[in-house]
């Protein structure tokens, strides 16, 4: 079983907190329910949580962040001939 109950849950979570607090910067940004909101608004209001959660993940985290990966090769690679 590649998924753990517990980490479902967390992510469980972790969305909800997410609808909660974009839920409450809709009311307090436009003074409208979150779903009462336009593509536009909805759009940057999600931009803004995001950058906040972001933000204080930074924050608590810096070694997680710290452990990059290795750039990969971007666009489109030329395959050489295998020989042999």
């Amino acid at each position: 079983m590649a998924e753990d109950f517990l980490t479902n849950v967390a992510r469980m979570i972790a969305g909800t907190l997410y609808l909660s607090v974009s839920m409450q910067a809709a009311r307090e940004m436009y003074g409208k329910s979150y779903f009462a909101l336009g593509v536009v608004e909805q759009t940057s209001l999600h931009q803004l949580v995001f950058a906040q959660v972001s933000a204080n993940y930074a924050a608590v985290t810096p070694e997680n962040l710290a452990k990059k990966q290795a750039q990969q090769p971007a666009g489109f690679q030329t395959e050489t001939p295998k020989t042999g």
